[in-house]
């Protein structure tokens, strides 16, 4: 692993990305336990499906996210969050309350918890987006990653008012063209934030990590501004009301998104390293599932009666991709960042390796318990009995990773004492 591209002597203190990543798992908690209130969890629009899909996205994605830029701006692109300490916890805390607030509006249908979800969340996000904004503007480097989270900040920034929109008019029934709106905010959110947040972060975390040769420069020069470029006129089709032109926007993700996957694939039969490990499973798992929901997306798209299938893929993509990918980050990111901030810390010896942090067996056990919650979310639009599978699988996922970050806490924390006393 080389970490001689990375600007390493900017990073922020541990505390600052792993008090998300810390926090980021109760969500899954949460949104396993939202779903019991749900007696159709194949139907998307129910208000406890609704609370626990935004538990995930907002309070598990979007809290693991946060946390991860508050990381990569500083040390991938070389310049840092400005007040790092301050925008950590004046994002975090109105993320936190908004996303209970939001679940707990839509779960009781209380316009009044949905208007101060708003306004929490409005401010998480403008503290958030503003910061990086100001420290992508200020950074030197304009590399593919750059231009990646770039691009990703415009889509969430575009996600959120949109967000933000529906939940006020969901308040206060406003006349709106909700099922448009909502097409536009999941577009964006999932399209535009989540997906080109992790092509520009794979382009480093993929060869750093995993020990794959670089991205090649066609793919890591044009997937980014392909991918906004189709959810652009894919919005542009939406609002004019010009069917062709969808279909070629959403043929056009979906194509870039299938590129991403079968390269990140390749790179990764072609390792250096041959053994194999939980953390480069996860990844796997996640670009086959993103596979798995280009497929699905396909069959919608030639086959618009059957909605099922447009459901799936966007099921696949969140729980299949997203939290795959996610998953195998962290089990990275925080041994790494473990190990880092204790060796750049001056001691050579005494420090544990990355292996040392958080235990092999746990990660493989996440990692199998994942794909059953995989499986069972994909069958239940039609089983019962898999919709209480899925339920049992985020509850479980979110202990074992609560405990698998708290141990990395531990590691790090009973390291610095010990090494304190010598």
């Amino acid at each position: 692993m080389s970490t001689a591209s990375l600007s390493t002597e900017q990073a922020p203190p541990i505390s600052v990305p792993l008090r998300f990543f810390a926090v980021a798992p109760l969500f899954l908690i949460l949104a396993a336990l939202t779903g019991l209130m749900s007696d159709r969890l194949a139907d998307a629009h129910t208000p406890a499906l609704l609370a626990a899909t935004h538990c995930i996205t907002l309070g598990f994605i979007g809290m693991i996210m946060f946390g991860a830029m508050q990381q990569i701006l500083p040390v991938v692109i070389g310049s840092p969050m400005p007040s790092s300490r301050l925008v950590a916890w004046s994002s975090l805390l109105p993320l936190i309350f908004g996303t209970l607030t939001l679940s707990g509006g839509f779960l009781l249908s209380n316009a009044d918890l949905l208007h101060l979800a708003s306004i929490l969340l409005g401010l998480a996000f403008l503290i958030f987006i503003v910061a990086s904004l100001v420290s992508l503007a200020r950074a030197a480097a304009r590399n593919a990653t750059a231009t990646a989270i770039l691009l990703s900040v415009l889509a969430l920034t575009a996600a959120v008012t949109l967000g933000i929109v529906l939940a006020q008019g969901y308040a206060g029934g406003w006349q709106l063209d909700y099922p448009k709106l909502a097409a536009a905010h999941i577009s964006l959110a999932l399209g535009g934030w989540v997906m080109l947040l992790i092509v520009g972060v794979s382009y480093q975390v993929v060869p750093m990590f995993q020990l794959t040769p670089s991205y090649p420069e066609w793919l890591s020069a044009g997937l980014a501004p392909a991918l906004f470029a189709a959810l652009l006129l894919n919005l542009a089709s939406s609002y004019f009301d010009v069917l062709p032109l969808g279909f070629f926007a959403e043929g056009l993700f979906w194509l870039c998104a299938v590129c991403f996957a079968l390269v990140t694939l390749k790179l990764q039969f072609q390792r250096r390293r041959r053994v194999t490990d939980a953390t480069l499973n996860f990844f796997r798992l996640g670009m086959i599932s993103l596979l798995c929901a280009a497929s699905c997306a396909a069959t919608a798209l030639l086959a618009p009666a059957h909605e099922y299938f447009r459901q799936l893929s966007i099921v696949i993509f969140i729980l299949g991709f997203a939290l795959s990918v996610i998953h195998g980050m962290l089990y990275k990111i925080i041994p790494f960042l473990v190990w880092f901030h204790l060796f750049r810390g001056g001691v050579k010896k005494g420090v544990p390796n990355m292996k040392e942090v958080i235990p092999e067996p746990w990660m493989w056990r996440h990692l199998w318990l994942h794909i059953v919650t995989l499986l069972a979310a994909m069958l239940a639009f039609f089983w019962d009995a898999a919709a209480w599978l899925l339920i049992l699988g985020l509850s479980l996922q979110g202990v074992l990773l609560s405990f698998a970050i708290l141990t990395g806490i531990q590691v790090y924390r009973r390291t610095r004492q010990r090494l304190e006393k010598v």
